[in-house]
């Protein structure tokens, strides 16, 4: 990838995440709005219950899992001598996946940030207190609602998706590599809204989902991408 690219990126990236945090900082109230739109008092969030949605979530997530053993099983096909995909956007995507998510999603952010999911809220039949994104709460104890660990999932997916999109190109049809595209972007989207849906998490835990682990792909990618592979 080229570094001027990368730095048009870096730069979009930034602007994004000034945005995301002055729009959630200015109008907490998006946050409530957006979730409250799938919340009946005295049902809850009713989407929770649904079982084709219970299926698509856990696809998805099984997506991504399966994405993880791509990508591993890539990188030692490549120190072995019989590549399949370049090397180091397989590195990439395993270090994404463990770096992002896990480690910082899951065992970071969502462990000790406090923020409660929006069905632990007062405002949704609860008995938490509704907290903003980027300030730490004391509202959760463990597994909390900031970041949306499905959401940094879904993100990873979607920026794997594009790390591998060249090698698809090679493989498939062109009308083959447009349902790709097209299944690449739907997919990942579909998995971040249903965090939203179901009342597992705000909005904004999305977003910054989103922004955390595309900020660490761009990062990975200057460390891996930019410099001639030896």
């Amino acid at each position: 990838m080229p570094r001027a690219d990368l730095r048009q990126l870096t730069i979009g990236w930034c602007a994004a995440f000034l945005v995301s945090a002055l729009m959630f900082q200015l109008w907490p109230g998006l946050d409530l709005a957006v979730s409250g739109a799938f919340y009946r008092p005295g049902q809850g969030f009713p989407l929770a219950k649904d079982r084709a949605l219970e299926v698509l979530r856990q696809g998805i997530w099984w997506l991504s899992n399966l994405m993880v053993a791509f990508a591993a099983i890539a990188v030692i096909a490549g120190l072995a001598g019989r590549p399949f995909l370049d090397r180091r956007r397989a590195a990439l995507i395993l270090l994404l996946y463990l770096i992002g998510p896990v480690l910082l999603a899951d065992a970071v952010l969502k462990r000790f940030w406090g923020r409660a999911r929006p069905a632990s809220i007062e405002d949704f039949g609860g008995t938490q207190q509704f907290t903003l994104p980027l300030i730490p709460a004391d509202q959760c104890q463990s597994n909390c609602s900031f970041v949306s660990g499905e959401g940094a999932a879904a993100t990873a997916l979607a920026i794997a998706f594009l790390l591998i999109a060249p090698a698809v190109r090679q493989w498939v049809s062109p009308m083959v590599f447009r349902v790709y595209v097209a299944f690449a972007v739907a997919v990942p989207l579909t998995g971040m809204a249903l965090r939203v849906m179901l009342g597992r998490h705000f909005l904004s835990d999305t977003v910054f989902a989103a922004l955390l682990v595309s900020g660490v792909a761009l990062i990975l990618a200057r460390l891996l991408l930019t410099r001639p592979e030896a």
